[in-house]
């Protein structure tokens, strides 16, 4: 285990450091492009400081809120990045976003104070999840020196790759390639493979991403069909619910999720390649054909790009797409019952601890009926009961895996930290009371939530 920890913590470290090098390698040629090489300290300077900030983590503790937020900062920084480079896709095109940008001065202390901050807020999240994961991975050593020393090796790798690179890299060939638009979407990108800060179970930011726009398309299918389900529709019954398990597959989630994600990629494409060519001001044939070809040539070189990570992402995608129910994590329900209207059930007894973090399933029978529970511990120690069904899906339950429990039926992942949400794809809650010794529920609790599974689904929803 431990040599196994040590070459993790390597190849962590080798990866942020190469992401450090490549995003150096292709600012660098596009600054000397622009004409902007002033701004490469501004950037150095923002990369030192994320680094600076990020080695605090060493020194606090690693509580799950900490992560939690570490991950939704990875998840903010690309999607701000992303969304900056379909602004300046537009304005590029004619719609002038960044008109007050464009007026100023080239050596403004606002740009480079833009610069310096965007080097931040890209590097900041993922050197600091690294860190944090470095150092679990240095709890499970009785070394702990070495596991930094091995992530630090790894930073220093791929530093000496980087200069090399960018030491006999043709600045000319590489700027070729971008303008500001695919510039911002190129840093989007190397945060999608590279933003994982989980080691070898996510090296890459695309099976959170994954998850989450399979979630959100998942649940925006359901909001749709509640929507249109009123009460009296003269058109659309309940028995509708009984149709829209295929919008819910995991086929379907994944291609609609994946759709979500290409599609500004995707317009950066179709713009370059489709939009009109400018007017010629020369009377000569040939120099008009000249000019065209130079035009041409210059969009499409500026498409390849894009379109290589556009077959990149969606490949990737499917390399690790779904949550195979075989993966899951699935107890076998233990029996509980029914004691005069209350149902009981121990915190921890010889085979279980409820609060192991673990997924926990237990059944009721009662009057012929078998109602599944689900019981877990959250990552801010509450535990969230629930029934091991939810408002839109057959009642086939779920399964757990890492920090997700995954809904069986149509393969959609919920947060652990979510659960006791109603709504979508989450497990119907339950109100029940917890103790030192005993998860306490009502019966009538119980029942009055497994009737509405069994209802048809209807429009009113659980109160």
């Amino acid at each position: 285990m431990s040599s196994f920890v040590v070459y993790e913590a390597l190849v962590v470290g080798f990866k942020e450091g190469i992401k450090i090098g490549l995003v150096w390698l292709v600012l660098r040629a596009c600054l000397i492009s622009f004409n902007r090489e002033h701004l490469r300290a501004a950037f150095a300077s923002g990369v030192l400081i994320a680094l600076l900030c990020s080695a605090v983590m060493f020194l606090v503790s690693s509580r799950p809120e900490l992560k939690e937020q570490i991950s939704n900062g990875i998840h903010l920084s690309f999607v701000v990045f992303l969304l900056a480079s379909v602004a300046a896709l537009l304005n590029a095109s004619g719609i002038r976003m960044f008109l007050f940008f464009e007026k100023m001065p080239k050596s403004s202390v606002l740009v480079q104070g833009l610069v310096l901050f965007s080097a931040v807020f890209f590097f900041l999240p993922d050197m600091a999840g690294t860190a944090v994961y470095v150092k679990d991975l240095a709890m499970l050593k009785e070394k702990v020196a070495v596991t930094y020393a091995s992530a630090a090796m790894g930073i220093a790798i791929a530093g000496g790759i980087s200069v090399v690179a960018i030491r006999y890299a043709r600045v000319r060939l590489i700027s070729s390639f971008f303008d500001v638009p695919q510039l911002l979407l190129f840093f989007a990108i190397v945060k999608l493979f590279g933003g994982g800060v989980q080691g070898f179970a996510e090296l890459t930011l695309i099976p959170s991403l994954q998850r989450g726009l399979m979630k959100f398309s998942h649940d925006f299918i359901h909001q749709v069909f509640v929507f249109l389900m009123v009460p009296d529709h003269p058109l659309l019954k309940t028995t509708v619910w009984n149709f829209i398990g295929f919008f819910f597959g995991s086929n379907i989630a994944l291609w609609e999720s994946l759709l979500l994600l290409l599609l500004f990629p995707l317009m950066f494409i179709y713009y370059s390649l489709t939009r009109p060519l400018p007017a010629e001001d020369t009377d000569s044939g040939a120099k008009r054909r000249m000019l065209k070809h130079f035009i041409l040539s210059d969009r499409r070189r500026k498409a390849l790009p894009v379109i290589v990570f556009v077959v990149m992402i969606t490949a990737v995608w499917f390399s690790q797409g779904g949550e195979s129910v075989s993966q899951l994590y699935i107890p076998k329900p233990k029996p509980v019952v029914d004691d005069k209207g209350l149902i009981m059930i121990p915190l921890n007894d010889p085979t279980m601890d409820l609060r192991d973090s673990a997924l926990h399933k237990f059944v009721l029978s009662h009057q012929g009926k078998e109602i599944q529970l689900l019981v877990i511990q959250k990552p801010d120690n509450s535990l969230s009961v629930c029934l091991d069904a939810c408002e839109i899906c057959q009642p086939d339950g779920y399964g757990q895996k890492e920090d997700h429990v995954i809904c069986i039926y149509c393969n959609t992942p919920i947060p652990v930290a979510t659960l006791g949400e109603p709504g979508g794809c989450n497990p119907i809650p339950l109100a029940a009371s917890v103790d030192e010794k005993f998860i306490r529920i009502d019966l009538s609790e119980i029942m009055k939530k497994w009737e509405y599974v069994n209802s048809g689904k209807s429009r009113e929803g659980i109160k």
